[in-house]
This record gives C-alpha cells, structure tokens and sequence, in this order.
C-alpha cells in the first residue's frame, strides 16, 4: 500500500492552516502549539516551503510565516518535489535497478501505476486542501 510519509502530511495540514488564516504572518511556535506538531520538524518543513516558493516568512517581533501569492495553483506533485518525495513507487523502475527489467511484465504495469498516480498528484491543486 502507498503511505504518505510525516513530512507530507505535515506539510498539508501546516498549508492548511495558514490558508485559513488569511493575511499575515504567523509563528511556528503558535502553529505548533495550536497544532500539536513538533516544532523542529515544522521549522525543517517550512524551510523547505519557502525554498520552493509556496510559503514565505519574515524575522523578528511580528515575523512568521504565509503563503505566497499564487500558493493555491501548486499541485501536490509540486509539494511532494519540495519535500524530496519525488521517489519511484517500485525500486525496480529506476535505471538499472532490476536485473529482469528488459524482460518484466510487470514493470510495464508498474509504470502505468506509476504514471497515473503522477498525473493524478499534478491535477491536485494545493487551494483544495
């Protein structure tokens, strides 16, 4: 079965959050409080938002985090890239990883998994969350 790991998760709900909250910025503290998520691990994916312009933040007394403008037309696939999520569902898809693989029925079958699953992420807008 396909798992969404922590960081994904995470990540969804922490968009979540500031996208219900509008306007302004808003700690990682108070989100982690407000959310019971561990604080480091918020500050490593928000880290990791910002690099990939979805989220961005400010320093000081009245600093935090928000969304950029244009958050909500990003897909999950984009998210799942930004989190270093962008693995191969089966081992036995990547190059050269399968010693069968010229001769594999089920590669083909793997692949089309694979490709749909892909396509499906990339249609998910981020707004939908």
């Amino acid at each position: 079965m396909i798992t969404i790991p922590k960081k994904v998760e995470y990540s969804i709900i922490l968009i979540a959050f500031l996208a219900k909250r509008g306007q302004g910025t808003v700690s990682l503290t108070q989100v982690s409080k407000k959310l019971m998520l561990p604080y480091r691990f918020l500050g490593q994916l928000a880290s990791k938002l910002k690099e990939a312009g979805i989220v961005t933040s400010r320093e000081g007394k009245s600093g935090g985090y928000e969304l950029v403008e244009g958050w909500e037309k990003r897909s999950l696939y984009d998210l799942m890239e930004a989190l270093g999520e962008n693995k191969r569902m089966v081992k036995c898809l990547g190059d050269g990883e399968c010693s069968r693989a010229a001769d594999c029925d089920l590669r083909k079958i793997w692949n089309k998994v694979e490709k749909n699953f892909i396509d499906q992420l990339k249609q998910i807008k981020l707004e939908e969350v």
